[in-house]
């Protein structure tokens, strides 16, 4: 049986840190002056994708999972990984 690379597994473990990346940039680019009130519709559009990062991580993780890629515990890392970031977007 042939080992797959883990292409899979190592997306599902990096796409939560770009969305932490992603809403740090949402951040900075929603930052208005404190006599306006309102969140700019681009800092809105980069913090919906910043949240959608860690849901493809999930399903990354996955695919990784039933490819049976060759590091068995990448995918399985990336889930738990993924979903913790996910849930970090409600924990405030």
């Amino acid at each position: 049986m042939e080992t797959k690379k883990p292409i899979c597994g190592s997306l599902s473990v990096v796409m939560p840190v770009v969305g932490f990346l992603l809403s740090f940039a949402s951040i900075t680019l929603s930052h208005e002056p404190a006599d306006t009130h309102g969140v700019s519709r681009l800092g809105l559009v980069i913090l919906t994708l910043s949240f959608l990062c860690p849901i493809s991580g999930v399903v990354f993780s996955i695919m990784g999972m039933v490819r049976h890629e060759s590091l068995r515990w990448l995918p399985i890392f990336g889930f738990v990984w993924s979903i913790c970031c996910a849930a970090s977007y409600f924990a405030t």
